[in-house]
């Protein structure tokens, strides 16, 4: 009696020395709906604030001209003292160089509401850069405080703080163009100097959690 049980086809020739290979396919489909994200998150700390070493206050005049003081009666050099004071109204009356030398843009732009008298500038800082290419969607997940500023083929959009509102993320215009978002941040003048409040070097920090995704471009 024959007690053999689901022998293989063709393999009563087979001798001790043959090898026999086993080949499994997986023929599963995979989604392709599922789509990688490369992640990526951007901080660092910035000054709050600027100054350029004088208070403001309201009715307080601030020094208009400093330079060197020469005696009247002989031309001695006395040393560097203020010129000139009154009620700063241009562009020239501000020592702009604490927000310039940390690499900051002076914006004439815009003012502070409590004292737009003195016409104080405020400081803009490029925190970081971030490129896309056609077909790249830029997905942020996490961005307070900041603005962005996207340039794609010349045109621009300006955006003032992408905040999800309670959603995963928010979704950057510009994902079917070649682009280039500029991370900022606008610091304002400082208008106590010494005081707790409002130090020029008081520091804050910024972040930003983002995500980069493949699209479609049709």
């Amino acid at each position: 009696m024959d007690n053999t049980v689901g022998e293989v086809e063709g393999t009563d020739d087979l001798d001790a020395n043959t090898t026999v290979i086993n080949n499994y396919y997986n023929n599963t489909t995979l989604s392709s709906d599922s789509q990688e994200r490369i992640w990526y998150s951007s901080g660092n700390t910035y000054y709050s604030y600027w100054n350029d070493g004088q208070d403001v206050s309201s009715g307080l005049q601030r020094c208009l001209d400093w330079g060197p003081v020469y005696d009247s009666s002989n031309g001695t050099y006395i040393g560097d003292n203020c010129r000139e004071t009154g009620y700063p109204t241009e562009a020239s009356d501000w020592n702009v160089t604490n927000c310039t030398e940390r690499g900051g843009q002076v914006d004439w732009s815009q003012y502070e509401s409590i004292w737009d008298f003195y016409r104080a500038p405020r400081c803009v800082l490029e925190l970081t850069t971030i490129t896309t290419a056609p077909g790249e969607a830029l997905l942020i997940y996490q961005m307070s405080g900041l603005g962005m500023k996207t340039v794609c083929e010349g045109a621009t959009l300006y955006t003032a703080s992408y905040l999800t509102s309670g959603a995963e993320y928010a979704i950057v215009p510009g994902s079917a163009l070649e682009c280039t978002h500029k991370i900022t941040t606008s610091t304002a003048f400082s208008i106590n100097v010494g005081y707790a409040w409002g130090y020029a070097d008081q520091q804050s920090v910024w972040s930003i959690v983002y995500a980069i995704q493949e699209t479609t471009v049709v």
